[in-house]
């Protein structure tokens, strides 16, 4: 393994590698905002999964159970922060999400970010199809850590934004 990658193993993964028919173990590179998040959560001393919903003994899957438990959380945390800003709690909803909208989000804004297609692609661990997938086997690790680096700027800029007396200049090559 190498210093500042996560490898999930190939048993762990969905995708298939071309004539193999069997997935490949899939790197994501470890940037700083990601190291920081991964060290705040919580450890678990009873098993040795990290996203776990049973205190680490097995790995965490988003069912239908556990999605309902996050959607109710997530509308109470929607309702209290609506009851802070004083307006009316009746108003507030949830909109309908799957969890593979967060894969689809994570795609189309490393598109509007004018990363690479396959910068996007090895991100999400997509096979390269064809042809491609026989010949390229060069893994993006460089190019998906730059990917999920702009990506995480573009969730600070939307979680702590700038001030607005601070003008921001878009470098242009």
């Amino acid at each position: 393994m190498r210093e500042g990658v996560w490898i999930i193993p190939a048993e762990r993964m969905k995708g298939r590698d071309s004539g193999k028919k069997q997935a490949r173990p899939h790197a994501v590179p470890l940037t700083p905002d990601i190291l920081t998040l991964l060290q705040g959560l919580p450890r678990f001393n009873r098993g040795r999964f990290l996203f776990s919903t049973n205190s680490g003994r097995s790995s965490a899957w988003i069912g239908t159970k556990i999605k309902k438990r996050l959607d109710h959380r997530m509308l109470l945390t929607l309702r209290a922060l609506a009851r802070l800003r004083g307006e009316d709690l009746a108003e507030v909803s949830l909109p309908h999400f799957v969890n593979h909208d967060i894969r689809r989000t994570v795609r189309s804004h490393l598109s509007r970010l004018k990363t690479t297609e396959e910068a996007r692609e090895a991100v999400l661990a997509h096979a390269r199809p064809g042809i491609k997938g026989t010949y390229d086997l060069y893994d993006y690790l460089d190019e998906k850590r730059e990917a999920l680096e702009l990506w995480a700027a573009r969730l600070r800029s939307i979680v702590a934004p700038q001030p607005g007396n601070i003008i921001k200049f878009l470098a242009r090559s």
